[in-house]
């Protein structure tokens, strides 16, 4: 008697398994990347140029608040970096029409006295725009553009360079410093424009 009821045990067992899995099929991840042609900021108001600083970034995360300060630290980062990469090409340029490459302890002091400068001009930087997205599954994306002057930058390595070697605070040129720095902002300008 016990064994009739196993082929309906079995039968009961594949239907609820058949049951089970006919949920219907699971997609299963994409893992191949889509262009994205959207991305916000990505116009030239919002890039580089002769009179502004200008760095965009993104932050991701479930609390928006991180996802904020994420993006906030992100982009101000990338906005000091362009600050003393275009700086130490500045410092460079006029420090070699007065050959202070070879006084090293000159050198080391305008260098230290830059990383200053970069540091407290960026507390002068302002956002310019900003974003808030959110996904399906709660994530929010906040992207921001910050922005600074080049002028209060420009100034503060002009003291320096005035205060730190007395050879550049006799022969110092304000005329060839300025064109130097504008200069180098223009090239950095058309250098990120040729490297899309």
């Amino acid at each position: 008697m016990k064994t009739k009821f196993i082929p309906f045990v079995c039968a009961g067992l594949a239907a609820m398994l058949a049951v089970t899995s006919c949920g219907g099929q699971k997609q299963a991840a994409s893992t191949d990347f889509v262009e994205v042609s959207n991305v916000p900021f990505d116009t030239p108001e919002y890039k580089t140029d002769a009179n502004y600083f200008r760095a965009t970034a993104s932050g991701t995360s479930k609390d928006l608040e991180m996802a904020r300060t994420i993006a906030d630290l992100n982009a101000r980062n990338a906005l000091a970096a362009q600050v003393e990469a275009i700086v130490k090409s500045v410092t460079d340029r006029y420090g070699n029409q007065y050959d202070v490459n070879g006084d090293s302890e000159v050198r080391g002091k305008v260098e230290t006295a830059i990383r200053q400068v970069v540091n407290q001009t960026l507390q002068g930087s302002i956002v310019k725009d900003s974003k808030l997205l959110r996904n399906g599954e709660g994530e929010y994306q906040y992207w921001i553009c910050v922005e600074m002057s080049r002028v209060p930058v420009a100034e503060a390595v002009e003291d320096v360079l005035v205060s730190n070697d007395e050879r550049l605070a006799v022969d110092f040129d304000q005329y060839r410093f300025m064109k130097t720095f504008e200069e180098e902002m223009a090239n950095y300008e058309k250098n990120k424009q040729q490297n899309k």
